[in-house]
């Protein structure tokens, strides 16, 4: 096996964890707007049906029916987030198992490989505490300056078109 398809197999590797993350991330997010839409549907219907019934007996019939409502709504949310769950789980698991196949088919090369890493990384030479604190200081003060600078000029810009509103607004 060549580097570029070791390369490439990492590269596949990597990116199938990042749409795993994606994925999870945008389905929890669909099933929180779902909740919250849900949850404002529920509120609204309720409120609006309490005022509007003269009885007792239909208000507690409403909020009954309010409340089976709203534990299917949370049904709903529990079960999509089960069968978002499930499907993460499989899928992790299909990347774990192709990395174990892989790491036991080309043991002897990752072996070599690992060696190599190792090797690489005592050739690193590391920052000193003291160039590491000095560099840490020059990046705080260059980032306190510049978030200075742009707070005085959105105050300065901020202040001018509102002069200049007033200045067109008068003139009319």
């Amino acid at each position: 096996m060549t580097i570029t398809t070791k390369r490439s197999l990492i590269a596949l590797l990597l990116s199938l964890v990042l749409v795993v993350s994606l994925f999870t991330v945008s389905i929890f997010a669909a099933s929180e707007e779902t909740t919250n839409d849900t949850a404002e549907t529920t509120v609204e219907s309720g409120s609006g049906e309490e005022e509007d019934s003269s009885s007792n007996s239909s208000s507690s019939n409403n909020s009954s029916s309010n409340n089976s409502t709203l534990t299917d709504a949370q049904k709903k949310e529990i079960e999509a987030t089960r069968n978002t769950l499930i499907i993460n789980a499989a899928i992790i698991v299909i990347i774990i198992v192709i990395a174990a196949v892989l790491c036991i088919r080309f043991r002897v090369k990752l072996v070599a490989f690992l060696r190599s890493v190792k090797s690489e990384l005592k050739k690193i030479v590391w920052s000193s505490k003291e160039n590491t604190r000095k560099s840490f200081l020059v990046v705080v003060v260059v980032a306190v300056a510049v978030a200075i600078a742009i707070f005085l000029m959105d105050a300065a810009f901020e202040r001018g078109i509102a002069f200049l509103t007033e200045a067109v607004s008068s003139w009319r």
